[in-house]
């Protein structure tokens, strides 16, 4: 990643951010996962959209990661289609069931990005770095602050993760490889689990650790037309 970028993201993670909150309290919207939210290749054309993770240090600035924690990284968004807004959605799941789901940033690309065709082209960035912080009366919490990043400019917020109370053990789930979509479907780009156990099991893909998760909650990525839900 260019140094360029890496001081944008220590910019937007370190010194920015805005703080919304996320609760597991609403279990009125409950879903299992769906055919796409299981396949990953490494193929992609006009029809679909991609998220492939890339590396957020090299040599040069591997001092920076403890600015940014052990648990960060960039995932590479490419997208050809019609829709204009990029969103963000915070879903929250209970023993492989998706129990919750709360809307994060969403991004509208400009004019100048969309072609003679009607398509927009979004070339670009999500980032994010999750920490666990204290607030001004000694409590500690978990925040996971993230940005888009792309050629226009930098947009960041952040949200705080208020795990069950019986949620002992917790584990990052990282995007491993290519994943594509179809452009009017949404993609899983990163995951926090937990459990009350003494351990827990993780899989390759984030779709399979869902499936077995006690706990979990996990960031999901998608274009959308105007006042459009994701």
């Amino acid at each position: 990643m260019s140094a360029n970028k890496i001081l944008q993201i220590l910019a937007i993670i370190v010194l920015g951010g805005l703080i919304t909150g996320a609760v597991v309290n609403d279990a009125s919207s409950r879903k299992v996962l769906s055919a796409h939210e299981l396949q990953a290749n490494e193929q992609t054309d006009s029809s679909t959209w991609s998220a492939t993770p890339e590396p957020l240090f090299d040599k040069n600035n591997e001092k920076l990661k403890p600015l940014l924690g052990l648990m960060s990284g960039s995932i590479a968004l490419r997208y050809d289609g019609p829709e204009q807004n990029l969103a963000v959605n915070f879903d929250y799941w209970h023993d492989g069931v998706k129990e919750n789901t709360s809307a994060g940033m969403s991004v509208i690309m400009m004019e100048k990005d969309r072609d003679k065709m009607g398509n927009y082209h979004f070339n670009g960035d999500f980032v994010y770095s999750f920490k666990e912080r204290q607030d001004p009366n000694g409590v500690f919490y978990n925040e996971l602050t993230y940005a888009i990043i792309e050629r226009h400019g930098s947009y960041s917020s952040a949200v705080r993760v208020d795990k069950p109370a019986e949620i002992g053990l917790t584990g990052e789930m990282k995007l491993q490889q290519n994943v594509t979509a179809p452009n009017d479907e949404s993609i899983v780009v990163w995951g926090l689990q937990g459990t009350d156990k003494q351990s827990m099991l993780m899989y390759s893909t984030i779709p399979e650790t869902l499936k077995i998760a006690k706990w979990a909650m996990t960031v999901r990525l998608g274009f959308t037309g105007p006042n459009e839900d994701l």
